[in-house]
C-alpha cells in the first residue's frame, strides 16, 4: 500500500511427490541464505531440481531473485516455523522486510519449490481477533479461505464482501510491506453492530490463500475478478443472507466492481478507489516520488500496454517490472475504472477520503463522471488506510502501524446507510 508493489515476487516451481526421506531444511536454506547474500543468483538456481530448472531458465530465476534483492536487501536470518514431510515454512527476517519462506525438498534435498510470502508475526496481530477461518472457497489452483462475521440472531441478514488492495494486503487491511491497520476487522465489527455480516478474505498469494497463487509469470487481473465472483456467487446461494453487496478498497475497489457487473449483487461500494487505469496510476505515483522515474515508467508501461515485453528496466524499478510480472500488468492495464463503473446499473456509492495521499478526490470525481447515478461521497480527515489524519505526509504515513488507531468517524455511518437504505 505504501509502496506500489504489485504482485508480491514469488519463486514458483513444481511440487514432487516423491517418497518421503530425511530432508535437510535448515542445511539448505542456510545455503540458499549464503548464496542469496553473496548475490550469486545463478547458483542458487542450481540449487533446484530438475523439474524445478525446466519452469524457468536461470537468466529469468536470476533477474527475479536480483529483484528480489533490489526490493528487499540482505537476507539476514531465518527461523523454522513448521515442518512435515516433504515441505517447510521459515520466518525470514530480510533487511527491509519480513517474510515467510515456504519451500519443499525432494528425496536428494534438491529444491523442489520455493517462494516467499507475506509474513505476519503472532506479536504484531490483534491478540482479540486471532479468529480461524470460516470460510473456504475451492479454487481451481488452491483454496482462498476468509472470516465470515455474522451478527447474533437468527433472521436473515445482508452480507457485505470486503475486497482488500494491492500487493499482499490480507483481510484485516495489513500489509506485510508496511501497513498495520486492522481496519477490516474494525468495518467487521462495527457492521455486526448494525446487524451487517462481513465476508472479509485473502487473496490468492497472502496470507492463508498464500498456495492459491500461480506461477506469477502466468497470473492475472482476471483471476482475482474470477474468485470475486465465485464468491459472490456462493453468498448468494448462503441462505442465512437476504442480500449480497460488495465494498472494495484500493485496486479493490476494480476488482470488485468488474465482479459486480458479472455476478448482479444488491450493491457495491468504492473506497478509495482509482479512477484511472493501472498504466496511469502507476506514472501518477511514481511522479510524486520522482519525475524521472515517473517518464521513465510511462515508457515502460506504453510498451507493455501494447503487448510488448521489456527486456530493459532501470534497477530501480526491476522489482515492479521485472518480466515476471509485465504479463499480469498488461491484464490489469485493460480496464478502465471509468468504463467498468458505468456498466454498474445497481445502486453504487463513492467515497474517498479527503487527507488519502495515494488515491486522490480527483480519481471519486472520475469515478462519478463514469456512473452519474452514483453517489459520491468525500469524507475530511480519512486518509488512504481509513483512519483519520492531517494530509502531512509523516503524520499521514504514521497511522499506516498503528492498528488500535479507530477508523475515521465519518466512515461508517455512510456505509450502514447505503446497505439498510
Amino acid at each position: 500500500m505504501k509502496k506500489i508493489t504489485i504482485t508480491l515476487i514469488a519463486l514458483i516451481f513444481s511440487l514432487s511427490s516423491f517418497a518421503q526421506s530425511v530432508r535437510d531444511f535448515d542445511g539448505v536454506v542456510a545455503h540458499l541464505q549464503r548464496l542469496y547474500n553473496n548475490q550469486k543468483m545463478d547458483s542458487v538456481y542450481y540449487l533446484m531440481s530438475d523439474r524445478g530448472k525446466k519452469l524457468m531458465t536461470a537468466e529469468k530465476f536470476s533477474e527475479a531473485m536480483k529483484g528480489l534483492y533490489s526490493q528487499y536487501g540482505a537476507f539476514i536470518k531465518v527461523e523454522l516455523k513448521n515442518q512435515k514431510a516433504n515441505s517447510a515454512m521459515y520466518r525470514s527476517v530480510f533487511e527491509k522486510e519480513l517474510l515467510g519462506l515456504s519451500i519443499s525438498l525432494n528425496k536428494e534435498n534438491q529444491i523442489d519449490k520455493f517462494r516467499f510470502v507475506p509474513y505476519q508475526d503472532e506479536s504484531t496481530q490483534d491478540s482479540a481477533h486471532k479468529e480461524k477461518s470460516n470460510f473456504e472457497y475451492k479454487s481451481p489452483t488452491g483454496s482462498i479461505y476468509g472470516t465470515l462475521t455474522i451478527p447474533d440472531g437468527s433472521k436473515k441478514f445482508p452480507v457485505l464482501i470486503l475486497i482488500a488492495g494491492s500487493g499482499p494486503t490480507d483481510r484485516n487491511c495489513n500489509n506485510s510491506l508496511g501497513a498495520k491497520t486492522n481496519a477490516f476487522i474494525m468495518m467487521a465489527d462495527s457492521l455486526k453492530n448494525a446487524g451487517i455480516a462481513t465476508l472479509r478474505y485473502d487473496k490468492r498469494g497472502v496470507g492463508e490463500s498464500s498456495l492459491a497463487l500461480k506461477d506469477e509469470s502466468t497470473i492475472r487481473f482476471d483471476d482475482y475478478i474470477n474468485d470475486a465472483v465465485a464468491i459472490i456467487k456462493m453468498l448468494k446461494e448462503d441462505n442465512r443472507f437476504s442480500e449480497v453487496y460488495v465494498l472494495g478498497h484500493s485496486e479493490g475497489s476494480l476488482i470488485g466492481m468488474i465482479a459486480s457487473g458479472r455476478e448482479k449483487v444488491a450493491g457495491y461500494i468504492s473506497l478509495a478507489g482509482p479512477g484511472k487505469s493501472m498504466d496511469k496510476l502507476i506514472v501518477t505515483q511514481l511522479n510524486a516520488q520522482s519525475k524521472t522515474l515517473g517518464a521513465r515508467a510511462r515508457s515502460i508501461c506504453d510498451s507493455i500496454k501494447a503487448g510488448h515485453i521489456v527486456e530493459s528496466v532501470p534497477t530501480e524499478l526491476q522489482a515492479l517490472f521485472r518480466s515476471s510480472v509485465q504479463a499480469y500488468l498488461a491484464s490489469s492495464m485493460k480496464y478502465n475504472p471509468q468504463k467498468e463503473i458505468k456498466k454498474l446499473k445497481i445502486p453504487t456509492l463513492i467515497l474517498q477520503g479527503a487527507t488519502d495521499l495515494q488515491v486522490s478526490i480527483s480519481d471519486a470525481k472520475l469515478l462519478k463522471k463514469g456512473n452519474k447515478h452514483a453517489n459520491k461521497i468525500i469524507i475530511e480527515g480519512m486518509n488512504h488506510v481509513l483512519k483519520q489524519s492531517s494530509a502531512d505526509r509523516q503524520e499521514n504515513f504514521a497511522t499506516y502501524n498503528k492498528p488500535t488507531l479507530p477508523l475515521c468517524p465519518g466512515l461508517m455511518p455512510h456505509i450502514i446507510k447505503f446497505i439498510k437504505h
